[in-house]
């Protein structure tokens, strides 16, 4: 008998925005959180966490609309991004939660395809999109900016395999 406490997926609010920065590890990211909350409740993304009593160990953002780049003709992609388990909750089943979860809803409004990027150096992740039957189709050169908490312009590359799976 597994003796884990129970793993609750829920969707993020205002409330979580401190939460997601993860004691402080992506407070870099907090406008971008921010402005997914807010994009989240006019109803353009969906934000899920994982918690495990009480505590935020997991996520998954859906943006309801993919860059024409990652678009397949003539049908409805969401893009799976910002996902993320905390170290000591991997090897757990929480990132397979997070993302079957992120299908189903996407299922329930009709998309036909789910698209996440991996950066070409995660093979762990990689691995467990695979085991969830997403195929790679596409390379990115994962090069992208953001303004950071101190609003400082950051630059990113991190070359990315761009995976898919029809729903």
């Amino acid at each position: 008998m597994d003796s884990s406490p129970p793993v609750v997926v829920r969707f993020a609010t205002d409330a979580d925005l401190t939460a997601l920065e993860w004691e402080g590890q992506y407070v870099h990211y907090r406008r971008l959180f921010k402005k997914a909350v807010a994009e989240a409740r006019r109803g353009r993304r969906l934000l899920l966490l994982a918690e495990v009593e009480g505590q935020i160990v997991g996520q998954v953002f859906v943006q309801l609309s993919t860059r024409l780049a990652f678009s397949a003709s003539g049908c409805s992609s969401g893009y799976l991004y910002a996902f993320r388990v905390k170290e000591p909750h991997r090897n757990q089943g929480i990132g397979t939660q997070l993302i079957r979860e992120a299908e189903s809803r996407l299922r329930r409004l009709g998309y036909d395809r789910v698209v996440i990027s991996v950066a070409t150096r995660n093979t762990a992740a990689r691995r467990l999109y695979e085991r969830l039957d997403y195929r790679i189709f596409s390379e990115d050169p994962g090069e992208w900016s953001y303004v950071d908490h101190l609003g400082q312009v950051r630059e990113v590359r991190e070359p990315a395999f761009v995976l898919e799976k029809w729903l």
